[in-house]
């Protein structure tokens, strides 16, 4: 186990997620265009602007918490109780609902429901490599480019005890 468990971790967007971004900013421009209309361009790029600032920019670990990196203000998660992390599986999130929050603009982030987790707070880009962190308190679901090294660094962070692994 490493002494100095600290680490950060980059968040890539999954093709989805690329779609969907790239297709929402065409749309914006396209709505711009066609409408002539400053209070249309506002709102668009309000939009935009607004997910992109709000998505998911990476993740460090340390001091026993996870920070979310995000252009608006970081997230800084403290893993008191950590009862269970893994990398995600399909059953994770099959009947996905959203409850608040983006669903594939700059990323998966907010308020969710899935059969398997229940309630679920996301900070996700890219699907394919979602973990899951149990808590104490809540679910959360996190998608470092590197999933093995961010379980493997929340493990010697927490001490989790490999019964709970």
């Amino acid at each position: 186990m490493p002494s100095n468990p600290d680490r950060s971790f980059s968040a890539s967007y999954d093709s989805t997620t690329k779609v969907i971004s790239a297709v929402a900013v065409i749309l914006s421009l396209a709505i711009v265009v066609a409408t002539h209309s400053a209070v249309a361009g506002g709102l668009c790029a309000l939009i935009v602007v607004g997910a992109y600032a709000w998505s998911p920019r990476g993740y460090a670990v340390a001091e026993r918490s996870i920070t979310v990196n995000r252009l608006i203000g970081n997230v800084r998660i403290p893993l008191d109780v950590v009862r269970e992390i893994r990398a995600a599986t399909a059953d994770d999130f099959r009947g996905c609902l959203k409850l608040f929050g983006d669903g594939g603009l700059f990323g998966y982030y907010g308020l969710f429901r899935t059969s398997k987790l229940g309630k679920s707070t996301w900070y996700v880009t890219n699907r394919s490599k979602a973990v899951v962190v149990i808590t104490g308190a809540r679910t959360m679901l996190f998608s470092p480019d590197e999933v093995d090294g961010f379980i493997t660094t929340i493990q010697a962070s927490v001490h989790l005890d490999p019964k709970q692994r």
